[in-house]
């Protein structure tokens, strides 16, 4: 067989450096704007939590792989179960590719839940997900609370930040589903703030997702300090006698309901950046983000401190929350009104 390389020598000489050349001018003015400057990771989640924890730790790699090399802050921006920071994001932040979200999942549907919220998700620029997160609620474990059964059986007083939250909508939709008695008290902004309400007693239980508790709260978990009542999403392996959200589903309806609520629980750890970033920025950080779950020095780190690596794309991410933006109105405004969350808002205008 006639040899291509024989023949033909001086076209591949050509294509490799052409693909020499063209790698570099691509990047090269990439490099050129992040070159000295400093990106800020914003976290939807406390100062202590593991939004936060996660950003730290993803920065500390990433940067080696984003053209120029920048430095990397995170700064906590907690609120209205995450909207607040997306909010900020899209409205008043840099727009260049210096200011990177990482999302507190609950806030990705919030512009279907409230008008005037102020972003469409869909929108964002979504560079990938570390690892998809299963959320749960829990409870201290010296209020005699053991099951969804006692729930049903007595109040329950539950802590979050808003009535966006998955900390409220989870437990909402639970007792429409299965006729428990949580009660959910607002006003506590960040998984920190809502831990130390649970040690000190102020509130019972908090719903939150079991990898914060796996990377903020490992001996928790291990003493058995809280007891998880119910879980939504990802299958959790090490709780294999908790109920899951789904299976307290009836109806076909309420089946689409608990998979409409799911999708923050499949973005889990993702991050974004604004509509207006340039798109040759998106794409190096989407590469850069990409390297990084694949880097030898992060997944070792991430091993050290027991974090969940299962990334998923930022191309992915981007199908799956443009879908979620697209569910049909219907659901949605069920959705609503089983969570009573209409009900909430025209509780608020009573009282101006």
């Amino acid at each position: 067989m006639t040899s291509f390389k024989r023949y033909m020598p001086g076209v591949l000489a050509i294509a490799g450096a052409t693909l020499l050349m063209t790698a570099p001018a691509q990047a090269g003015p990439v490099a050129d704007f992040y070159k000295g400057k400093t990106i800020t990771a914003i976290s939807g989640g406390g100062a202590g939590g593991g939004f936060s924890f996660n950003a730290r730790v993803l920065g500390r790699h990433m940067v080696r792989h984003i053209p120029g090399n920048p430095d990397w802050v995170v700064t906590a921006m907690p609120g209205a179960g995450g909207a607040r920071s997306m909010k900020y994001i899209n409205n008043a932040a840099a727009q260049d590719g210096t200011v990177i979200g990482a999302v507190l999942p609950p806030s990705i549907l919030s512009p279907l839940l409230r008008k005037k919220i102020g972003y469409d998700s869909a929108k964002f620029h979504w560079l990938g997900s570390i690892t998809p997160m299963a959320q749960v609620i829990s409870v201290w474990n010296t209020h005699g609370i053991k099951s969804l059964e006692d729930a049903k059986k007595r109040v329950v007083i539950l802590g979050t930040s808003s009535k966006l939250s998955s900390g409220y909508l989870i437990p909402a939709l639970v007792n429409a589903l299965a006729g428990t008695k949580f009660k959910v008290i607002s006003g506590y902004r960040g998984g920190d703030r809502q831990n130390n309400a649970m040690q000190k007693g102020e509130i019972q239980g908090r719903g939150s997702f079991y990898n914060s508790y796996k990377v903020t709260k490992p001996h928790w978990l291990k003493e058995k300090t809280i007891i998880h009542m119910v879980q939504l999403g990802p299958f959790i392996q090490d709780l294999p006698n908790v109920p899951r959200v789904r299976d307290l589903a009836r109806t076909d309806e309420e089946r689409r309901i608990v998979k409409f609520l799911q999708i923050g629980a499949q973005v889990g750890h993702g991050f974004y950046v604004s509509p207006n970033v340039p798109r040759a920025r998106v794409a190096a950080l989407r590469a850069a983000f990409d390297a990084t779950m694949k880097d030898p020095a992060y997944l070792a780190e991430a091993k050290k401190r027991k974090l969940i690596v299962d990334p998923v794309s930022g191309r992915d991410l981007q199908r799956l929350i443009v879908a979620a933006m697209a569910t049909p109105k219907a659901v949605i405004d069920k959705f609503k009104q089983l969570v009573k969350l209409d009900t909430v808002k025209l509780k608020k205008a009573k009282k101006k």
